[in-house]
């Protein structure tokens, strides 16, 4: 309303209402007239646009580009680590609520330029988070806006974000399907993508081909993008798709290509002096030594590097990742007790959303039907097997997915 954006420039400015008011208008019309209980007529508006320095379009038609530029300033800082991701997390929640509650008395009166796109862009992710349907809409008017704009990049996010949406409710070919066809259109429509877009856009190719399994899709999203930024020299999201080719290779088992993406990615761990990457590495590594090369005697002392124990000998601390790792280590040295009182007590972070995280977890019940079968509890160890199983049937086969079947049909036959 225009009263509510005149109050809004005066304070920006840090003007009194008898500032504002000036020679020409008295206090108790400019209050009424920015509670909206008064219309200003051409000549006062005219008069309250000089004093606040803007132009009368923006203070009638739409909201001004600094006040606008104002609010942007502000989403960013409340956005900044925002992820869509973890859409149930309580301080998400919370973020989404306050975003909307600052950019929500703008949202119908912005102009067209890339601030506007870029809140509306932010405010439908919050709806999106909060279960609100109207952020289509909203996604939908920050598009149009970035394409008008020709702001490439911010379209592609766009674009991703929508296809987002879709495999956050484990629905991958169709996530698949509406990512290829948003980036078909910015192809199309934009006159040239940019390097780090296209990157980005290849990445996500990989990962949305990876999630329903399809390997050839993946290899090839995964080294086109690697051969584009060699040739451009660029590093945007290397690590990421270093990461991802390593673990696509693991599940493959091929053993060349796992080796020289984990050695990639070590480097770039190095390089970074990041000891997650380092972490990240190792722990794949262990992957690798159980599931490829069956080196069960290697494991411990690697994640030992991870975990650390209390006086009782028991664990104290870790990623959850490394301590399923231990359960797992200590299977395979036939301390099955061990085993079962870690495996047992690991939970599935409930952040999971790609089916390679989902098969790292799920085989927990795996490994405790195991464990219980050398124990002699067969019961046990049908139930766990049975529940690995009907939590593998919908993703697509991997090495955790064919041991999990493998010893549900061998506990089943016995």
């Amino acid at each position: 309303m225009l009263g509510e954006r005149i109050r809004t420039l005066r304070k920006q400015k840090k003007m009194t209402l008898e500032a504002l008011a000036g020679d020409r208008l008295t206090k108790g019309m400019l209050s009424q007239i920015e509670n909206n209980k008064a219309k200003p007529s051409m000549e006062s508006l005219e008069y309250i646009a000089e004093r606040l320095n803007v132009t009368i379009s923006e203070l009638v038609d739409k909201v001004s580009s600094t006040e606008i530029r104002n609010i942007l300033n502000q989403t960013e800082k409340l956005y900044e680590g925002f992820k869509i991701y973890f859409r149930d997390k309580e301080e998400t929640i919370e973020s989404c609520k306050k975003i909307i509650h600052l950019i929500q008395p703008y949202i119908h009166i912005m102009n067209d330029s890339y601030e506007a796109a870029r809140l509306l862009e932010i405010y439908s992710q919050c709806l999106f988070c909060l279960y609100d349907d109207q952020w289509e809409i909203y996604a939908k008017k920050a598009a149009t806006i970035y394409d008008t704009l020709n702001l490439t990049a911010n379209r592609a996010e766009v674009g991703i974000f929508k296809a987002i949406t879709i495999f956050l409710e484990h629905r991958y070919k169709d996530a698949l399907q509406i990512f290829l066809e948003e980036r078909h259109f910015l192809e199309k429509s934009h006159y040239k993508i940019d390097p780090m877009t296209k990157v980005n856009l290849d990445y996500h190719e990989a990962a949305f081909y990876s999630a329903i399994g399809d390997s050839q899709g993946t290899v090839q999203a995964i080294e086109r993008a690697l051969d584009y930024s060699k040739k451009e020299k660029i590093y945007f999201k290397t690590d990421d798709i270093y990461k991802l080719a390593a673990f696509e290779a693991l599940l493959g088992s091929e053993e060349q290509k796992f080796r020289h993406y984990l050695n990639k990615l070590k480097q770039f761990g190095e390089f970074l002096e990041d000891e997650n990457y380092i972490e990240l590495c190792d722990v794949l590594f262990v992957e690798y030594l159980i599931n490829i090369e069956g080196k069960y005697d290697k494991i411990m002392p690697i994640i030992d590097k991870y975990v650390e124990y209390n006086e009782e000998g028991q664990i104290a601390t870790g990623d959850t990742w490394n301590i399923l790792q231990k359960g797992k280590a200590f299977y395979y040295v036939h301390e099955y007790e061990k085993s079962l009182k870690i495996l047992l007590a690991v939970t599935v972070p409930d952040y999971l959303n790609h089916p390679v995280d989902f098969g790292i977890y799920y085989i927990k019940d795996t490994y405790i039907a195991l464990c219980y079968k050398e124990l002699n509890n067969m019961d046990k160890a049908r139930e766990h097997a049975k529940i690995a199983y009907d939590k593998f049937l919908p993703i697509p086969n991997s090495i955790f997915r064919k041991l999990c079947i493998e010893t549900y049909e061998s506990i089943f036959s016995n």
